[in-house]
């Protein structure tokens, strides 16, 4: 009897794990797509990571900062207003500005658009 209640506790953990990872897209997927982008663009270009980039803000205000093991500071920053474009500076060097989808779509990441 115990083996089918501890079954079944499993069976209805999961299920409201698998419902709450579900939701999680849901908010949140501009500032998913541009960390996801810009996490892609430091490791195709060998940037080494110390802290990797954490962002706030929605819209042309999206900001992801991080920093370099050299401690130069990793900035992720939308171009446009519908989050479709951005530019990936480390220290005063720019490396990346363009489609966030492209990186994500060359690096077989599903983005929300």
């Amino acid at each position: 009897m115990k083996r089918a209640t501890g079954g079944a506790f499993v069976v209805l953990a999961v299920a409201g794990c698998s419902q709450i990872d579900a939701l999680a897209p849901v908010g949140g997927a501009e500032i998913a797509d541009l960390r996801y982008a810009a996490n892609e663009v430091l490791l195709e270009q060998g940037v080494e990571i110390l802290v990797a980039p954490v962002c706030e803000g929605h819209g042309a205000g999206l900001r992801c900062v991080g920093e370099t093991v050299d401690e130069e500071t990793i900035t992720a920053t939308l171009t446009s207003e519908d989050g479709t474009t951005f530019e990936l500076e480390v220290g005063e060097r720019l490396i990346y500005s363009g489609p966030v989808q492209a990186v994500l779509d060359r690096n077989g990441t599903v983005g929300s658009r």
